[in-house]
């Protein structure tokens, strides 16, 4: 068994929950999100998170084993994305 990653329909789900309205998801590219925050975050932290984007984007499935789970190995149990929608006040 392993457990699937949060993907961008899920956060979108989520939020448009939370919000009580339709939120979609729209897919852009790695590179298209890297061109996006270099403005506000510096280009090198850009291009080094549009390449782990673009890393992940290569894994079948974007599964976590739970043995090697950073819940498991650290021992805590990550929030829901609304459990953090609350947390931060949306």
């Amino acid at each position: 068994m392993r457990v699937p990653a949060i993907t961008g329909p899920d956060l979108a789900e989520a939020f448009g929950a939370r919000l009580g309205r339709d939120v979609v998801f729209d897919q852009i590219t790695a590179e298209e999100f890297r061109t996006s925050v270099a403005p506000l975050i510096g280009e090198s932290a850009a291009a080094d998170i549009a390449g782990a984007y673009q890393a992940m984007s290569a894994m079948a499935g974007r599964s976590i084993a739970p043995g090697t789970s950073a819940q498991k190995l650290l021992g805590i149990t990550p929030r829901t994305t609304s459990q953090w929608l609350d947390d931060i006040g949306l």
